[in-house]
C-alpha cells in the first residue's frame, strides 16, 4: 500500500495536490451534525426513502453517474458505505463530499479501512465528526460504528460492541432498526473474535438489516434472524434504495 500512496503523490506533482495531502484543512467541517440538522429540520415523513451506495473510492465517473441516477429517482437521503477515498488523503476526502453534495440532500459517510490511512481517520473526524453514532428518524433507528479491525491491528474493541450495546439498547417508538459498518463480519479484515459476539448481539437486540461495503460486491443474505447487505463498489455499476414505511421495508437494488 506504501507504494501505491508513493506513486499518486508522485503523479500529483503537477498540481493535483496544493497542499500537503494529509493536512487537516479545507471547506468541510462536521457535515454529519448538517446533515442532522437538515434532515430533522424538514418537515417529517412516515414514509421515506434513503440509498445506500458503496465504495465511491477512485471510481469518480462511475460515483457521477450514480449521482446523476439518484437525482432522477429522488431520495431523502444517503448512506455512503466508506471507503469514500482510496488513500485517505484531503483531496479525496473533497472530492468525495463535492460529489455527494450533488443530490442537495442530507449525507452520511460510513468509516472504511482505506478512509483511515494515513492521516485520514483525523480527516474523517475533522470532516463528519465521530466514526460511531446513531439517530432515530420517523420510528427507524440508524447505527453507524467502525468494524476496521485490520487497520488498528486488531485491537480487541474495534468494533466497540460495548457502544454498540449501548446503541442498540431497546426503545419502545423504534420500529425498525439499521446498521451500518464497512467490514462485514466474517470477512477476513473484520476480527475473528468478535464475528459470533457481533452477530447474537444483532439478533437480541432485533436488528432488521445491517448494510456492508468493502467487499465490492452485492450480496444479501439472511443469517441468525437478520438480514445482511453489502454493495457494490461504484465500479459496479449498482446502488440500494430503501423505502421505509412505518414497520414496512422494502430493499431494491439499482443498476446505472
Amino acid at each position: 500500500m506504501r507504494v501505491w500512496v508513493t506513486l499518486l503523490l508522485v503523479g500529483a506533482g503537477c498540481g493535483a495536490f496544493e497542499f500537503h495531502p494529509y493536512e487537516l484543512r479545507g471547506p468541510h467541517r462536521d457535515l454529519h451534525a448538517r446533515s442532522l440538522e437538515r434532515l430533522f429540520g424538514a418537515e417529517p415523513k412516515q414514509a421515506f426513502r434513503f440509498a445506500v451506495v458503496g465504495d465511491m473510492q477512485l471510481f469518480l465517473d462511475d460515483s457521477a453517474a450514480a449521482m446523476r441516477d439518484l437525482e432522477q429517482r429522488g431520495v431523502d437521503f444517503v448512506v455512503q458505505m466508506g471507503d469514500l477515498t482510496e488513500f485517505g488523503s484531503t483531496q479525496e476526502y473533497e472530492w468525495g463530499v463535492e460529489l455527494l453534495s450533488r443530490l442537495k440532500v442530507p449525507f452520511f459517510v460510513v468509516m472504511g479501512n482505506h478512509d483511515a490511512l494515513g492521516m485520514g481517520q483525523k480527516l474523517y473526524r475533522r470532516t463528519f465528526g465521530p466514526e460511531s453514532f446513531s439517530f432515530t428518524y420517523s420510528g427507524t433507528r440508524f447505527v453507524f460504528f467502525d468494524s476496521n479491525s485490520r487497520e488498528y491491528g486488531f485491537p480487541g474493541d474495534i468494533p466497540n460492541l460495548q457502544w454498540l450495546k449501548t446503541a442498540l439498547a431497546p426503545e419502545p417508538a423504534v420500529l425498525n432498526t439499521f446498521t451500518f459498518s464497512h467490514v462485514p463480519p466474517g470477512n477476513g479484515d473484520f476480527d475473528d473474535a468478535l464475528v459470533a459476539p457481533l452477530v447474537k448481539l444483532q439478533q437480541k437486540q432485533g436488528v432488521a438489516i445491517s448494510f456492508h461495503g468493502h467487499v465490492h460486491q452485492y450480496h444479501d443474505v439472511h443469517a441468525h434472524d437478520v438480514r445482511y447487505v453489502t454493495t457494490d463498489s461504484m465500479k459496479g455499476r449498482s446502488y440500494l434504495w430503501v423505502d421505509v414505511d412505518g414497520s414496512s421495508v422494502q430493499v431494491q437494488r439499482a443498476t446505472f
